[in-house]
């Protein structure tokens, strides 16, 4: 299954996700680690890793840095050499404090951008960095590591330099997101890119003594590779998976492996896996359920192995497009027909899956990594699983490398049965898509099995999987909450509510309450994955919030550092409207002075980050305190952006309404309700066209906003979110023309399989959409949302959670987890729909 950056913050916390700086690396801790500052020297550790300076200081803030890239064997030897260096030659630097540290940041799903580096240096000027390449080239010669892409290599050894930012600098990305900076020819804050390919920022000069190391890089001798590649496929840190045409013009895939990266848990890099891939495949030669063998061949280091090219969907896609509970237009007098085509279809497959296994195993091979993305539908019918990398001797105790969130096995089975084991997961997969679930409660695979049946499951299928966790098939307790014709609100209300309380963490100053990896290092307080989403939705349900959560978020925004794009759910300006809104004034106005003093810092135009978020908030504040310069300022904004609106200029880097035209809308329309101006209303309707535009009507009749490939109806970048503002704008101008796409959008969010449960991107929004809209004929889309909210829903101490992004550990906050989940119940059993600030008019 798709692997997603989340992984790296599962490291530390079995529920929560968490800094990964907090994983338990005591017993693989270098000792370097450990070892006190030498005199004169100020030492700290932070983000794995522990870096020592000169008190004297003296670096500048950026220029030439050299890597340090070892095998994991040669580390601890590597470390006590450049320490010794550095310290003598007072040169700053920073290295990995334990070999677990290594692992994961040279593992298959690290970021490629960053893997293989050991040691960071920092030179002081270019005359230091020729002189330390010079002696720490002769120090570490004969040591091997893993290639660090994007840097230059110097000669064959182990040193790879890069031009790029010493000190922390900050300047808006692509994605709306602050991004790390270096300052360009004009003092100019840029993006220092961190890419897989080497790139000197233009306005930089290349040190003489590199020019020879640079023209190995560019001038390499022409390569004796048969094959053209045509696409790539897949890239990963152990290397790439492409689509090429051998000599005669048949397409082929080539799997590459990059020398000592991409390390498993069992320290084990990808090129040990591709011989193994290759041995194996070999070995099964013959079967019709495995790809063919072609080649296997090494170019420039990196190993290839060339196999057949099956042309087809993988499971996991054609469950996606083919499965009847992923779309809500299916008409109830062909439903059942539906079904029953779908689940012929499935079991067809399946059971080829699991001959295709028997055939493995009878040739003593276990598969070890079964989910849908393995599963190629080829052509004909023909079933064939790909990626052996994992693959093992049946009698081999040693468990998988890596496993696929709610497909790997428990620890304890081995040979043939953590093949069986997932072949039970993915029995249930297609009807019931919650898997990875199973890792987070094994209870939970009762309600997987009833609910799966009710979708077109063989009972039979799920029997096993009921076996192997000893659970009975029925609702689990938390899902039975959720269950029935009357759910009681105030006992799931109460019972989120104590569950988010007891996961708080007050005593902690990086985070208040767990939720999405997105909150670690940006101060733990923002609306959206932060401690003022939480306050919201507690207030909002009329929970008691302790003193010591308002002086918890308080704290964290003084402790806000510069940075561009921290708007309305992603900085302080949230916090000020939350703060007001619970009832802290003083506190609130405080929060907003700090928001006040980045408000120069370039920005985009949106509602989560931008220009449009910090107006509407200037507004709001204009009003509550009768201040006229926030009024101006507000609209001043305002104004602003809807002549760029209209032009097309405007800084949307997404779609919708959090990070597209829609949200820029909303301003538009709170700034028409405060002048009566019949402009902000053109403007409006020009942004929720920029955005429907985009838009599609799908087969199945619901309309959803388009990216790429991916249709999304949910409330964040989806036409969910869309609909909001399109009601919104509704209320002052009947624009039939329009109008007419909320049913659409209404069938869209009505989809009965939803893949996450939170408010922006999962079934809390859907919720949250159709009761603001409020039309009758979606009480029953509404109820049947939250009766399975209970697919989703976890006991924590016997109070209800929910999982976040991916499903891979438990949230609190509001976009993706448990205060998301409360204020759209909320919505749907009071039909209070505040569940946004400022999305409807105060």
């Amino acid at each position: 299954m798709e692997q997603h950056l989340e992984w790296i913050h599962c490291l530390a916390d079995h529920e929560f996700y968490d800094a990964p700086d907090r994983m338990r690396d005591h017993g693989s801790r270098f000792e370097p680690a450990d070892r006190p500052a030498p005199q004169g020297w100020q030492r700290g550790e932070s983000n794995l890793w522990v870096g020592l300076e000169p008190e004297a200081g003296g670096a500048p803030r950026q220029g030439w840095k050299i890597h340090v890239s070892v095998t994991l064997d040669d580390a601890p030897g590597c470390l006590n050499l450049v320490w010794d260096y550095c310290v003598a030659n007072g040169l700053g630097f920073k290295f990995l404090r334990s070999a677990d540290a290594v692992v994961v940041l040279n593992s298959k799903y690290a970021g490629r951008g960053s893997s293989g580096k050991l040691v960071t240096l920092y030179p002081r000027d270019d005359a230091t960095f020729e002189k330390t390449i010079t002696d720490l080239s002769a120090l570490l010669a004969g040591m091997p590591g893993p290639y660090v892409l994007g840097d230059l290599r110097i000669g064959d050894g182990p040193l790879y330099v890069r031009y790029g930012a010493f000190a922390t600098m900050w300047c808006r990305g692509e994605n709306d997101e602050p991004v790390l900076a270096i300052e360009d020819a004009d003092g100019e804050l840029v993006p220092d890119r961190r890419g897989p390919v080497f790139r000197v920022p233009p306005w930089v000069q290349v040190p003489q003594f590199l020019e020879p190391h640079l023209a190995a890089r560019q001038g390499s001798a022409p390569i004796d590779f048969p094959y053209r590649v045509e696409e790539a496929l897949h890239f990963s840190n152990a290397g790439g998976v492409y689509l090429a045409r051998n000599a005669a013009g048949e397409q082929v895939v080539l799997r590459e492996a990059r020398p000592y990266a991409g390390l498993d848990r069992n320290h084990e890099d990808a090129v040990a896996r591709l011989r193994r891939e290759h041995r194996t495949l070999t070995r099964l030669a013959g079967l019709d359920c495995v790809p063919a063998v072609y080649d296997y061949r090494i170019v420039q280091g990196h190993h290839f192995l060339v196999q057949e090219y099956i042309e087809g969907p993988t499971l996991l896609r054609a469950v996606q497009t083919r499965g009847p509970a992923l779309f809500p237009g299916t008409a109830p007098e062909t439903i059942e027909a539906d079904l029953t085509e779908f689940r012929g279809w499935v079991v067809d497959a399946l059971d080829q899956v699991a001959a295709a296994l028997d055939a493995i195993h009878a040739r003593g091979i276990r598969f070890g990594d079964l989910h849908p993305s393995n599963v190629l539908l080829g052509p004909g019918g023909r079933v064939v699983l790909i990626d052996f990398e994992f693959a093992a001797e049946l009698g081999d105790d040693r468990p998988p490398g890596l496993g696929a969130p709610g497909f790997a096995a428990p620890a304890g089975l081995t040979g043939a049965a953590i093949d069986e084991f997932a072949l039970d997961c993915l029995r249930v997969f297609p009807f019931m898509m919650l898997t990875p679930l199973l890792d987070r409660a094994t209870a939970k695979a009762g309600t997987l099995v009833a609910e799966a049946v009710t979708m077109g499951m063989p009972p039979e299928f799920g029997a096993a999987l009921l076996r192997r966790h000893a659970v009975p098939e029925g609702l689990d307790e938390a899902a039975r909450r959720f269950a029935g014709p009357d759910p009681s609100w105030p006992r799931i209300r109460d019972s989120i509510v104590a569950g988010i309380h007891a996961a708080a963490t007050p005593e902690r100053d990086d985070r208040l309450f767990p939720g999405s990896p997105a909150q670690l290092g940006s101060g733990g307080f923002d609306l959206s994955y932060g401690a003022a989403g939480v306050l919201f939705a507690l207030h909002r349900v009329g929970a008691p919030i302790p003193p010591e959560y308002v002086r918890w978020t308080s704290r964290a925004v003084e402790r806000t550092q510069p940075r561009p794009s921290l708007g309305l759910y992603n900085g302080p300006h949230g916090v000020a409207a939350v703060l007001e809104t619970i009832g802290r004034h003083e506190e609130a106005l405080a929060a907003l002075e700090v928001a006040r003093r980045f408000d120069r810092l370039p920005t985009s135009d949106t509602l989560a980050a931008g220009r449009a978020g910090r107006a509407l908030n200037l507004l709001h504040f204009a009003r509550v305190t009768g201040d006229d310069t926030l009024l101006g300022e507000g609209l001043r904004i305002a104004a602003d952006l809807g002549r760029l609106v209209a032009t097309g200029a405007a800084v949307l880097p997404g779609h919708g309404l959090l990070r597209g035209p829609s949200g820029a809308a909303l301003l538009f329309i709170r700034a028409y309700e405060q002048t009566g101006e019949d402009r902000y209303l053109d403007w409006a309707r020009q942004a929720i066209e920029q955005d429907l535009d985009i838009g599609q009507t799908r087969d199945d009749g619901s309309f959803q906003l388009a990216d790429g490939s991916r249709h999304l109806p949910y409330l964040d970048g989806g036409s969910g979110g869309v609909a909001l503002i399109l009601h919104e704008y509704q209320r002052h101008r009947d624009d039939t023309d329009v109008w007419h796409l909320l049913p659409r959008i209404r069938l869209a969010c009505s989809t009965p399989m939803v893949y996450q449960s939170g408010l922006f991107t999962g079934r809390a929004g859907f919720i949250a959409v159709l009761a603001r809209l409020g039309c009758d004929e979606d009480r029953d889309a509404i109820t049947q949302h939250v009766r399975r909210l209970g697919w989703h829903a976890l006991l924590r101490g016997g109070d209800l959670v929910f999982p976040g992004d991916q499903l891979l550990r438990l949230s609190l906050d509001l976009a993706t987890g448990s205060a998301g989940v409360l204020l759209a119940l909320r919505a749907a059993f009071e039909g209070a729909t505040g569940f946004l600030p400022y999305l409807e008019r105060g």
